[in-house]
């Protein structure tokens, strides 16, 4: 398979900390960056790959999640992304409850929307990086490449086609060194 020309990276137990099920990142200081997410999504765009990131954040419709602090936590991130020499060309949201839209992952409109806005981005020639199954799913549903983060070391490829592996960082090594792609 070729290398991808954009990931789509999901945020909470990817990029940063998840929170304990039924909790959500609802201040700065709860947005704590998972080791080595910045420089791997540095490493993307230095690979030539664009980065879209797709995030479930269902504490907005709960009313739990202010919408003025996730774009502070969504500023910061694309400020310490380009600081340490890399790029997020999106951010897409999705935060509404679950069963109440079609863009909540699985189902595929934060991608469609990605995708109405930069029609150069192309499914199949895509990945999805995400930590649970709901990304793998929303990435078969578009023909994209799915990794799936375990925080274990990975490595293994299941039935489906989806390559397991520990981190951020080893995603960009699977999707980026030639002998991987």
């Amino acid at each position: 398979m070729s290398r991808p020309r954009t990931v789509f990276v999901d945020r909470d137990g990817v990029v940063n900390r998840k929170q304990p099920e039924g909790q959500y990142v609802n201040a700065l200081s709860d947005f704590d960056l998972l080791p080595g997410s910045l420089e791997a999504l540095a490493g993307f765009t230095r690979s030539g790959i664009k980065v879209v990131v797709v995030t479930n954040q269902q504490g907005v419709a709960k009313g739990v999640t202010d919408e003025s602090v996730l774009a502070q936590i969504h500023s910061q991130l694309r400020a310490e992304v380009e600081a340490a020499g890399g790029r997020i060309s999106q951010i897409q949201v999705c935060n509404h409850l679950a069963g109440s839209c079609d863009c909540r992952k699985p189902d595929v409109g934060l991608f469609e929307q990605a995708r109405f806005q930069d029609p150069e981005i192309d499914f199949g020639e895509s990945a999805v990086i995400g930590d649970s199954e709901s990304d793998i799913e929303a990435a078969h549903r578009i023909g994209a490449r799915a990794v799936l983060v375990t925080g274990q070391p990975g490595g293994s490829v299941r039935p489906d086609g989806t390559t397991e592996v520990a981190d951020l960082t080893e995603a960009l090594n699977l999707l980026t060194e030639p002998d991987h792609v």
